[in-house]
């Protein structure tokens, strides 16, 4: 299905007319007609608030994504500025371009949890989206990660604090998203404080793990990257080496 048959299907599930989802999101009928006929569509924002309405995913909304599966396959690269924009430009070709948006990722930790990092909590805000995730490295090719939506993160925030996780970090960042040969998601970042960085990470269910990340690698260096400088540190890691380096 594309955007506007996904909208159409949610809608008609909830038993709601066009006039009456136009009424919720404080648009026309027209709108949301032209949305469902994939003449328009909405902006970010609009889409996130389309997705509350809905009762779904943005995710699901933008690509058909149903809810993420809990075995990430990814990995990240340090770029310079100029490789930030030359793949900007490659991807802008021959990927397709889904989705820009501003994330506030704010990091909590138990001090039970070991000092490598292994496992972490993240509160995610993009828009008016919010996210929590839970992610534990437990292999070198993949990592578990399981998601929740949630709607208000102050009153998680006094929940965490009262169960012993405390916020250690915060990570801000812009980041660009493409979908690229029809199984990657490929996020641009300019992170905050840290510079320029590309994550490549596989759609979908990972089978055969061995498989699929030579796979990734592959697409890694299509794109003209350079595989030795692969990051294994997670953005809140290296945002302390950062602090650390600027004590010194």
């Amino acid at each position: 299905m594309n955007f506007g048959e996904r909208v159409t299907t949610l809608r008609k599930h909830k038993k709601m007319t066009q006039q009456e989802l136009a009424d919720k999101l404080y648009v026309t009928d027209k709108t949301i007609s032209s949305w469902e006929a994939n003449r328009t569509e909405p902006n970010l924002e609009m889409i996130v608030l389309l997705s509350e309405v809905l009762e779904c995913t943005t995710s699901y909304l933008l690509y058909g994504k149903k809810a993420k599966e809990p075995i990430e396959m990814e990995i990240k690269i340090r770029l310079t500025k100029d490789e930030y924009c030359e793949l900007e430009r490659k991807l802008s070709r021959e990927g397709d371009f889904l989705l820009e948006s501003f994330q506030q990722d704010s990091y909590y930790q138990s001090k039970d949890w070991n000092c490598e990092m292994n496992q972490s909590l993240r509160i995610r805000t993009s828009g008016h989206k919010k996210q929590l995730t839970y992610k534990k490295n437990n292999h070198e090719m993949y990592s578990e990660e399981y998601e929740v939506e949630i709607d208000h993160s102050e009153n998680l925030e006094i929940i965490l604090n009262s169960i012993g996780l405390k916020k250690t970090g915060e990570v801000k960042k812009d980041r660009k998203i493409y979908s690229y040969l029809e199984r990657y998601e490929v996020s641009l970042d300019k992170v905050e404080h840290l510079g320029y960085f590309i994550e490549i990470e596989v759609s979908g269910k990972v089978n055969d793990y061995e498989k699929e990340y030579d796979d990734l690698l592959k697409a890694a260096r299509k794109l003209g990257l350079n595989l030795n400088h692969i990051e294994q540190k997670r953005y809140p890691q290296l945002m302390v080496d950062n602090q650390v380096r600027g004590n010194e």
